[in-house]
């Protein structure tokens, strides 16, 4: 029998099969009329799926654009596969990936690398990926300085890219190119497709990802948490958001129910906004994504 997560969800399909599903040319309507309502100075990569099947929505899914901290779910995954032993132990080597010349900590304020330190130089590598994903219990530097912590402790940003790459040929969308907030220009930003980003998601829903141990899968799933939605299902979920040129605004994850799961990519990029319109454009872009998050998650064949 095949698993839930491989079944349509939500409504979707009456039965499970073997068979991928297919397009739902309403629903992915609806989503590019939404996504032209933006204007044409934004560009959106678009997906929808069962945690390991075909799309039901895949808008420009293979469309590169700039992740922002939506791609720290890769970071995540490849932390916890690292230690599934240590989960509770300190970081091995994280106080010398702090101290203030590293490429780690160099571009920030010095009372945020001290916070940082405080924060981060003795925590435990779960605690360091909750940090950098949910940012519950520091600020927003020590938020991004736990990203780039687990960069450094993987050799930097090419090799962490290497490592995500290695993990599973769907990962290849995923492009680590800097550490969290250097220059988006110097090096190259960090980008993903929609088809990646949901890749990485699909196979957290599903609670298997290759060479992982589970131990460590449960843990990410579990750092991933938020609260239910309102019609009970479980929502595990990772975004991003940028102001600085372009403007980027990334909802990725999965709800989860009795019927199974729906993972959900949208990725929305503004360019050429003006300095002091950056704010007013990150915030409109916001709440577009959720929009067309909530019409993907309504399910094929129903009303926005």
């Amino acid at each position: 029998m095949l698993s839930p997560f491989r079944c349509a969800v939500l409504g979707v399909l009456a039965a499970c099969s073997s068979a991928p599903s297919t397009i739902d040319a309403a629903l992915t309507a609806r989503v590019e009329a939404a996504v032209a309502d933006l204007g044409p100075g934004v560009r959106a990569s678009v997906w929808l799926s069962p945690p390991l099947g075909e799309p039901l929505v895949a808008l420009d899914a293979d469309v590169s654009l700039p992740v922002a901290s939506a791609i720290k779910v890769g970071y995540l995954v490849e932390l916890f596969a690292a230690f599934p032993d240590g989960l509770d132990a300190p970081l091995p080597g994280a106080p010398a990936l702090l101290l203030d010349d590293r490429p780690t900590v160099a571009h920030f304020r010095p009372e945020q690398r001290e916070a940082a330190r405080k924060a981060l130089a003795n925590a435990s590598v779960h605690r360091i990926g909750e940090a950098m994903i949910s940012g519950q219990g520091v600020d927003n530097a020590t938020y991004n300085i736990a990203a780039n912590v687990v960069t450094a402790h993987f050799g930097g940003p090419a090799r962490l890219r290497a490592r995500l790459h290695a993990r599973d040929p769907s990962w290849r969308g995923l492009q680590v190119r800097r550490y969290m907030l250097t220059d988006r220009r110097v090096h190259g930003d960090n980008e993903a497709t929609a088809r990646s980003l949901a890749a990485v998601h699909g196979m957290l829903a599903s609670g298997a990802v290759p060479d992982v141990d589970p131990r460590a899968v449960a843990a990410a799933r579990a750092v991933l948490a938020k609260a239910d939605d309102p019609t009970g299902r479980k929502v595990f979920a990772k975004g991003g958001s940028l102001d600085s040129e372009p403007v980027t605004r990334v909802e990725g994850g999965w709800h989860e129910g009795a019927d199974g799961a729906l993972v959900h990519v949208v990725m929305l990029v503004q360019d050429g906004v003006a300095p002091g319109e950056r704010t007013a454009a990150g915030t409109r872009l916001a709440a577009a994504a959720r929009r067309i998050e909530q019409m993907l998650l309504a399910g094929t064949g129903s009303k926005p």
